[in-house]
């Protein structure tokens, strides 16, 4: 996200230079800085409203620390209860002064009118730019096969406790149960847990808002959205709470509650359609005890103005999506206020997700909206991402450029120079295609001889059709390719880049098909066929259309990063989908570990590839990579910090560099910064091991060593559902609460990637074979210890997992790892479930001693 200066993110959030809504640049000293203790469940989402400001003329709405305003309550707040932090009590700061002049009186108060006017004046601007960037753009359709739909949930957290019980226990259910009938595994967003205690307002903002930037991502910036409005409006959080990182990356609107941010950035901005908002109806605060009032009203006047004209804009700008409801008050357990007849309520959330969800994925997508500009995203986000941090290796990118341009056949009409603004060209230039189905099996075909012999007879063929990029697992191939591909998107029209791991189907030699299928076919070519093909007929038809293209004046381009990731490596067909030669017309580049198997295939290709190895990058380069990545975040390190960096001997790893630079953006001691760089080891491993022993230190849930040790100790690696229920309580088989959940997954996020598994769903693994050496040294480093993992994930696989097909193919090895022999026999013997295993995975278990079947 982070976007700055007129560029406009996937979400479409767009700034001009002069934001007018960045606070640090105005001088502002919030009262809200000093150090906060709380105790309880509470949570920022719910403190009460603090209120901040003064009455100002209409220019420069949002910059509040322009104004030279000093606050009052500098005081460290100390705060006990249930109540969580969408709920603090007011704390009231704030004058009806001119710009120049300093607030020091806590009693003064400000124009709440003025300022609720001046809020939604910035919303408005946002709005009109957002709507201006979007125009001529349309949502891409959705894709076919097994997709994950997130539903962001959004409210205060105190007052609607049992609307969120509602959803969860009664219409994500029955939503889910209909959405696993259209291939479609719903995702609920719920972050009532709240946050640890002892988080900043930082953190808290930080962690609503990342959330709903997932579904954000997810969905093209317009996501499944529900929020729930009453009478409280909840936190207001201070100028000093919000810190430039968060103003930048989320186009932050001054003076507004989390919640109602979140209406802005989820709905708002983007016009949302899949948005819905129920406003409940406050005739039962009638019957409410008078204790438990201030959990339901807001009683401060910017507060209830806001959520006066946060409803009626609502109303005005979503006519159709606006519901209200009606509950009773059903008396006090444990504390909370019970509600009762939210019937209608329940019923007017099912139908709504239901046709938003339809509209975005219809019951009839098809094979044909696999190949649209959707599928194209995540492999952009992947280039972005990396293409961005390097900035050497000019030498080898050089090479790369003259092989893909330079070889072949000249004259060619489509190529062209000049360069590109953005990479949105990178977006256009490549068609793109997902995988729709994946056969239960492949086999070699050879009835397509006829297409291989006419490319070898091809006029147009040629030696030097195939450049192989080799690194070893860490040097920065990924890096290297996603710059050669932005390099090659600026000279060329027709190029396909592919990035191996990106995203779960991306690893499927299908999907890699399709793709180039779908990228090469025109109109006439079949099209509309190629997602019901099977992997043979997609093989044969690739043969075709490379024959066809052979004869076409233009050169295509495509760019495979990862080849020895593809998901049919060691088996026998391994690769068979590349064709013997290339027409001179097409230029390959593919990069590669030094993977045995992977080498003896391409190597044995007659005639074999051009190779380029990738070697440890110079000095300049490091102080190139180093001096870009800080630059992004305004930081700089001294001359003797960067030579101590650059002399590094890990230094010369990309990897090892770009996760270098993280760690130290994030160190707070800015006095201790030398002595942290002369501490950090100079292998991959050494660095992985510090890193992740700091986050372990650091981490307040307890759940992110046992989730790194779940995800060794698998077998092919881990569902993000399977995790969230094995870190949660077993006994009671209650998954990880979502907020906790979110905290976890985004800070273990930089050593994960993505493979697939059973219907698509992603499995998570680890992204470097460095990561697996720490866990296994540092947290499983006795038999005991890696036998306590396995045994819980035998149990649940055993007990709770519902899909028998994971069972059968996770319990016996699970069991096995853990030295369970006598309840691996009984499943063998006993379990219905084992029936359905093979008689080769059977025999996996049965020649190991057990005992059985022999």
């Amino acid at each position: 996200m982070g976007c700055t200066s007129s560029k406009t993110d996937i979400l479409g959030d767009t700034r001009t230079p002069t934001n007018t809504n960045r606070g640090k640049q105005h001088g502002i000293s919030s009262p809200d800085s000093a150090p906060k203790t709380q105790t309880g469940s509470q949570d920022d989402r719910d403190r009460k409203p603090a209120h901040h400001g003064c009455t100002r003329t209409p220019t420069n709405t949002n910059r509040g620390k322009q104004h030279g305003i000093s606050s009052p309550d500098s005081a460290p707040k100390t705060q006990t209860g249930s109540q969580d932090d969408r709920d603090r009590k007011p704390a009231h700061h704030g004058c009806t002064r001119t710009y120049q002049e300093t607030c020091n009186d806590t009693h003064t108060s400000l124009d709440p009118a003025k300022t609720v006017q001046e809020c939604w004046e910035e919303i408005e601007r946002q709005c009109w730019t957002s709507s201006q960037t979007s125009l001529g753009q349309q949502s891409p359709r959705a894709a076919g096969g097994w997709q994950v739909v997130r539903v962001f949930v959004s409210s205060t957290f105190t007052d609607f406790h049992v609307e969120r019980e509602a959803l969860v226990k009664k219409v994500f259910p029955e939503l889910r149960e209909w959405c696993e009938g259209r291939q479609l595994h719903l995702v609920e967003c719920d972050l009532r847990w709240g946050v640890p205690k002892d988080s900043t307002s930082q953190t808290t903002i930080s962690i609503c808002l990342e959330e709903l930037d997932r579904c954000l991502k997810e969905t093209d910036g317009q996501p499944f959205f529900l929020a729930m409005l009453g009478e409280r409006y909840g936190w207001i959080p201070s100028l000093q709470d919000v810190s430039e990182d968060i103003r930048e990356k989320y186009s932050w609107v001054d003076r507004l509650s989390i919640t109602h941010m979140e209406i802005v950035r989820g709905a708002v901005r983007s016009n949302n359609p899949s948005a819905a908002f129920f406003l409940r109806d406050p005739d039962f605060l009638k019957d409410l005890p008078q204790d438990q009032m201030g959990n339901f009203v807001d009683t401060a006047e910017l507060p209830t103005q806001q959520q006066k004209e946060l409803k009626s804009r609502l109303r005005a700008k979503f006519p159709d999506q606006v519901f209200n409801y009606t509950c009773r008050y059903d008396g006090v357990a444990g504390g909370k206020v019970q509600l009762s007849s939210l019937e209608e309520f329940c019923r007017q959330a099912v139908k709504f997700l239901k046709s938003a969800i339809e509209n975005r994925y219809p019951e009839s997508r098809g094979e044909v909206q696999s190949f649209d500009s959707q599928a194209i995203l995540p492999h952009l986000a992947f280039l972005e991402e990396k293409g961005r941090f390097l900035t050497g290796r000019d030498t080898e990118i050089r090479r790369v450029l003259d092989f893909a341009l330079s070889s072949g056949t000249t004259g060619i009409a489509s190529w062209r120079t000049g360069s590109l603004n953005s990479t949105e060209k990178l977006k256009n230039v490549s068609k793109t295609g997902k995988a729709n189905s994946r056969p239960s099996s492949r086999q070699s075909d050879h009835s397509n001889g006829n297409v291989e012999k006419d490319l070898q007879r091809s006029p147009g063929h040629t030696d030097h059709s195939l450049l192989m990029v080799l690194g070893d697992s860490g040097t920065g191939k990924s890096f290297f390719m996603s710059k050669c591909a932005i390099e090659l998107g600026q000279k060329t029209n027709n190029l396909l880049y592919h990035f191996v791991g990106c995203c779960p189907e991306s690893i499927d030699p299908i999907n890699i098909l399709q793709r180039l299928c779908v990228h090469m076919a025109d109109k006439d070519d079949g099209v509309e066929n190629i997602p019901s093909m099977s992997y043979i007929q997609l093989h044969n038809h690739f043969q075709l259309l490379l024959k066809n293209f052979s004869h076409r004046d233009e050169r295509m381009v495509i760019v495979i990063d990862g080849l020895n990731q593809v998901s049919d490596h060691g088996s026998p067909t391994y690769l068979e989908w590349l064709p013997p030669t290339f027409p001179a017309n097409v230029c390959c580049i593919f990069s590669t570990t030094s993977d045995p198997e992977t080498l003896e295939k391409l190597r044995a290709r007659q005639p074999p590839p051009d190779e380029l190895r990738l070697l440890v990058l110079d000095q300049q380069a490091r102080q190139n990579i180093i001096k870009t990545y800080f630059k992004q975040y305004n930081k700089m390190l001294d001359n003797e910090q960067l030579d101590l960096l650059t002399s590094s001997a890990g230094a010369g790893n990309p990897v090892w560099l770009a996760m270098a630079c993280e760690e130290l953006r994030v160190f707070g001691d800015f006095s201790r910064l030398t002595e942290k760089i002369e501490s950090l080891p100079d292998t991959l491993e050494g660095l992985m091991n510090m890193l992740i022993s700091r986050i372990i230190k650091e981490d307040e849930t307890e759940c992110i060593s046992k989730m790194l040790c779940f995800i060794e100790c698998s077998q092919l690696g881990i569902q993000e559902s399977q995790l969230q229920m094995l870190l949660g309580d077993p006994e009671t088989a209650t998954p990880l609460p979502a907020l906790t959940w979110g905290q976890v997954w985004r800070t273990l996020k930089p050593f994960l990637r993505n493979t697939a598994g059973f219907q698509n769903l992603p499995l998570l693994g680890f992204f470097h074979e460095s990561v697996s050496k720490v866990v296994q040294k540092s947290l499983i480093s006795t038999p005991a210890v890696e036998q306590s993992y396995n045994k819980q994930l035998a149990d649940y696989y055993q007990s709770q997992c519902a899909n028998q097909q994971l069972v059968v193919t996770n319990l016996p090895y699970h069991l096995q790892k853990a030295g369970l022999n006598d309840r691996l026999v009984n499943f063998l013997q006993n379990d219905p479930r084992s029936l359905q295993m093979s008689t080769v995975d059977r025999q996996k278990y049965t020649g190991e001693g057990i005992g059985v079947f022999q």
